[in-house]
């Protein structure tokens, strides 16, 4: 509101007059993230580590943005198993490795915790 004028009381006294100026607050600043699951994210010196949906930083004074946190959490895929017969005396070569012998549950771990692990099943 520009220019509200308060009259003096008694004619004598200075009038006041109220310049205000209301200044909108500014749009919300949305950070979107997804991460795999195990990892770990800092936001606003927060760690997180499940879905945030909407977490709400508010701004200080009211005429600082608010800040939202959108985070997805990317589950593990299913383990790629590889299950290989081979015979006797015979070689097996898997992620760059040979096998000549039985192997069972050999885990190869994925390497961000959004890929999946792979199991080889040798006999």
């Amino acid at each position: 509101q520009t220019g509200t004028r308060f009259p003096g009381a008694d004619g004598c006294t200075a009038d006041q007059v109220l310049n205000l100026t209301v200044t909108p607050k500014p749009a919300d600043i949305v950070t979107n993230q997804t991460i795999c699951s195990g990892a770990t994210f800092t936001w606003n010196g927060t760690d997180y580590t499940t879905n945030q949906i909407g977490t709400r930083f508010p701004g200080a004074d009211g005429c600082t943005a608010d800040q939202v946190l959108n985070l997805t959490v990317t589950p593990k895929p299913a383990d790629l198993v590889t299950n290989q017969t081979i015979c006797s005396g015979a070689t097996f070569t898997w992620n760059g490795t040979d096998y000549t012998t039985n192997q069972i549950g050999t885990r190869f771990p994925g390497a961000d915790g959004c890929t999946a692990d792979q199991v080889l099943n040798l006999t």
